[in-house]
This record gives C-alpha cells, sequence and structure tokens, in this order.
C-alpha cells in the first residue's frame, strides 16, 4: 500500500496550500472559476445519478462526506471511479481512499461564507476522473486527473497514478519494480530529461519575440525547473504507468511517467508524460519482473 500512502500525502499537501493561500490571494486578485465537471450531479442524499455506485453513497454517507456527485450553493463535486473486478479489490481500496480523502479536505478548505461574504454565492468545485490507462497480465495501471478549486487564482490540477500488481495483489511504486532502484532511476531520468529538453525547446520563443535579456531568462528558468523536477529521486518519480502490449497477454512495451503540474514547466504547460521504452529499464528489472517487459 506505500503507493496509496504517497498519492495521499501529495494530496493532503495540494489541498492544504490550496486552501491557506485562499484568504491572502484574494486581497490580491479575483480568483478565476474551476471548469465544470462533465456529467450530472446529485445533491448528498439524493437519489444517485445513472451510473452511480449506491453502495459509495451509502459509505460518504456513514462517513459523514458529501457523496461521489453531489451540489449545494457552495460546492459541487463530481468523481468519478472506474468498476474493477473482485480481483483488483487492493486498487479499488486505494482509488476509494484517495477520492475520499479528496472530499474530506475540500470541504475543510472552503471559505467560510460569513468571514469572506464574496464567496456566499460562488460554488466551489471538485472534479476527479480516475481511469484504467492499461492492462497487462502483470499490472494494472489507473490514472488520477482533475481539479478543485477553493478559491485561489486558478483551479489547483490534479495528477496522479496507481499501479496494481495482479500477481502479488497489491500497488507497487516505481522503485518495487527495480533491484538496483537508484540506477533504474538514473536512467529514466537521463531518458525523460532528453525528451523534455527537446519539447520544451521546440516552444521555445523566437528571436524577435522578446529582447535576448527576456529570451535568455526564460531558458534559465526552464532550465532550472526541468533539471530540479526531473532529478532521479523517488519523488519525482512517484507517478507512472505501465503501458500496454498488443493485445492482453503481450509484455509490456515500456513505462510512461507522469510529471505533475509545476513539476518540470510552469502551470500553463499542464501534466507532461514521457513513454520509455523497455530497453532504456529493463537491465535493472527484478528477475520476478524480467518477462513482463518487452526488450
Amino acid at each position: 500500500m506505500a503507493r496509496a500512502c504517497s498519492v495521499r500525502r501529495a494530496s493532503r499537501i495540494v489541498l492544504h496550500l490550496a486552501g491557506v493561500a485562499t484568504a491572502s490571494m484574494l486581497v490580491a486578485c479575483e480568483p478565476a472559476r474551476a471548469p465544470t465537471a462533465a456529467g450530472a450531479s446529485t445533491p448528498a442524499g439524493a437519489a444517485p445519478a445513472a451510473g452511480a455506485s449506491t453502495p459509495a453513497i451509502v459509505a460518504a454517507a456513514a462517513s459523514g462526506l458529501p457523496a461521489d456527485h453531489a451540489s449545494s450553493r457552495r460546492y459541487k463535486i463530481a468523481i468519478d471511479l472506474p468498476a474493477l473486478p473482485a480481483q483488483q479489490q487492493p486498487l479499488a481500496d486505494a482509488l476509494r481512499a484517495t477520492a475520499d480523502d479528496a472530499k474530506r479536505e475540500f470541504m475543510q478548505a472552503l471559505p467560510d461564507p460569513q468571514q469572506l461574504p464574496q464567496f456566499a454565492d460562488r460554488q466551489l468545485q471538485l472534479a476527479l476522473d480516475f481511469k484504467v490507462a492499461a492492462s497487462t497480465s502483470a499490472f494494472v495501471s489507473v490514472v488520477e486527473s482533475g481539479a478543485m478549486d477553493t478559491g485561489g487564482a486558478h483551479p489547483i490540477p490534479v495528477a496522479a497514478s496507481f499501479v496494481l500488481d495482479r500477481r502479488a495483489g497489491r500497488l507497487v511504486t516505481l522503485d518495487d519494480l527495480f533491484g538496483e532502484p537508484d540506477a533504474a532511476r538514473k536512467a529514466l531520468a537521463r531518458f525523460a530529461r532528453d525528451v523534455l529538453l527537446e519539447r520544451f525547446m521546440a516552444d521555445a520563443p523566437k528571436p524577435g519575440e522578446g529582447t535576448p535579456q527576456a529570451l535568455e531568462e526564460w531558458k534559465s528558468n526552464m532550465l532550472q525547473m526541468l533539471d530540479e523536477g526531473s532529478r532521479p529521486t523517488a519523488d519525482n518519480y512517484a507517478q507512472f504507468t505501465v503501458r500496454a502490449g498488443a493485445d492482453g497477454s503481450a509484455a509490456s512495451p515500456g513505462l510512461t511517467l507522469i510529471f505533475t503540474p509545476y513539476q518540470v514547466a510552469p502551470y500553463v504547460y499542464g501534466t507532461q508524460t514521457v513513454d520509455v521504452p523497455a530497453r532504456v529499464f529493463a537491465r535493472f528489472l527484478k528477475p520476478g519482473y524480467e518477462g513482463d517487459f518487452a526488450r
């Protein structure tokens, strides 16, 4: 369950910062409104919308939390979870816990309309979508995406991942795949940095689009963020998925590394992903995982 814990810890930090920043940012600017999540919403305690999970509604009510699809004058929540088979219960439990943690902290971060009356008629939003990104005979990978608006300058983006080892029946971290995790992360970091550098430089301001000083400053700032965000630390490489092969029984062609917003580039660049072929890291795999990846 180490992976689930790391994801929930990251979510708590993001939500806490969003809540703390709310009051101070209100003085400087009018916060942007979060995009409305797709799909119908249901007031807490009302009948579930089509496709909603009744057990989830009951569990939410028992815990004192709003339902996954709930709406009131103050907030709107839209959380979509995949239907998973019983054999993937550890994965389902991790997704459920992450969604509940997000709801709990979102509710705690909502500004008090008595202290901040400008929020009395503003509906703040939490929208999360959990989707199965890839499935192989050895792994199931789920990605979480979305945003939460607690009154800051713009909605806080959310990006996370969960990887289930089918045979072991547990969630795994990236380091769990390797006998030499430090060496594996260094190889992944070299590959990812080269891909991201080429991607960002292709989008760099061109001569004439700013002063030479401004262009140099852009490049310096970009390189600093990229270098810091792609360093081969466990935290920088906490989010990943195992890519699917040509069919359900085929070995995986590699990993997809996920770099969350602000990690390797400014907010406007959003989440960045890098597909890494298995040949880059295959020599570092634990013996039990060698056959799960196509070299």
